[in-house]
């Protein structure tokens, strides 16, 4: 069977770098289309929380909604990658990694995709200017390179309407992303808040608390907990999900069906993604190596 010829199909969500005022007025939008979130969560946090008198309390309400809005964000783009994954896998391999005019996506199809890709990529230029109006508070060069690595494949595919199916499993990722917040959140609450709140949480779980020092035991219990919780999650969907993606990937490269895709595109998010497999499995092994050490010796008898 032949192979079509790659072709774009543009939609009024299409990423356009060739229009230049078009594609900014975009990218401004979606940038503060997660700002709107951003802002609401953290009245909501200060609210809650009350008013902060030490450097850790100031610390943590200026983090907070940053958490926040990634959980939400998680649900979000993970949702969308779900939904762009399962439609995906109903067309030809073709149409799964390039557009072109015989495809069988539908203009609602590549309006979803593009909706997304938007979606993801907007609440990443918007996280990076947070991390770098901060810095070093709010994360340092890896989480810089991370969040640039993300934006330039977003812009690759999305603009080159390619990859559609590599796409999709890497917004599935994101479903991870909620417990490894909650894990923060149990870790600020242990060791920089010290708060009575852990305590209260670890009880009404069933975890024995020791009366020594109630907060940090109930804390390191509540910790493994969510590293476990989060290891599961990231085993589903950054290793099997991944795995098996980025090996149909593969494949496809294999059988020219990559060819279509414009070369540059091609190789950059071949590469990048390819150094996204590594780190995962170099991740997951460390996650799987604490795991195995068993959660936090029980309490004593003082335990109440």
């Amino acid at each position: 069977m032949s192979i079509p010829q790659y072709a774009r199909s543009l939609t009024p969500y299409s990423m356009n770098l060739l229009d230049g005022a078009d594609f900014v007025q975009k990218l401004v939008r979606w940038t503060l289309f997660w700002e709107i979130p951003r802002a609401l969560s953290s009245i909501v946090v200060r609210r809650a929380y009350g008013k902060a008198s030490t450097p850790a309390e100031k610390s943590f309400l200026k983090n907070a909604p940053g958490y926040v809005v990634s959980t939400l964000h998680a649900f979000a783009v993970g949702y969308f990658g779900l939904r762009i994954y399962t439609t995906t896998l109903r067309v030809p391999i073709r149409d799964q990694y390039y557009a072109h005019a015989k495809t069988l996506f539908t203009k609602a199809d590549f309006e979803f995709m593009e909706i997304g890709n938007w979606m993801f990529c907007g609440y990443m230029v918007s996280d990076i200017i947070q991390i770098l109006w901060y810095y070093p508070e709010m994360g340092k060069l890896d989480m810089v390179a991370h969040h640039l690595t993300f934006i330039a494949c977003s812009f690759l595919a999305g603009a080159s309407q390619t990859m559609m199916l590599p796409f999709s499993w890497l917004l599935m990722g994101e479903f991870s992303t909620p417990l490894l917040c909650l894990r923060w959140l149990i870790q600020q609450g242990t060791y920089e808040l010290k708060s009575s709140r852990i305590v209260t949480w670890a009880k009404r779980l069933g975890y024995r608390v020791d009366k020594t020092n109630p907060v940090l035991s109930a804390g390191k219990q509540l910790e493994y907990a969510a590293s476990v919780a989060f290891m599961l999650s990231f085993t589903v969907v950054r290793v099997v999900v991944y795995t098996s993606g980025f090996a149909m990937m593969l494949s496809a490269w294999r059988d020219g069906i990559l060819e279509q895709v414009p070369y540059f595109t091609r190789s950059v998010v071949l590469v990048l993604v390819s150094i996204g497999w590594g780190l995962n499995m170099y991740w997951w092994s460390i996650m799987v190596k604490k795991a195995l050490r068993g959660p936090p010796k029980p309490p004593n008898e003082k335990a109440e």
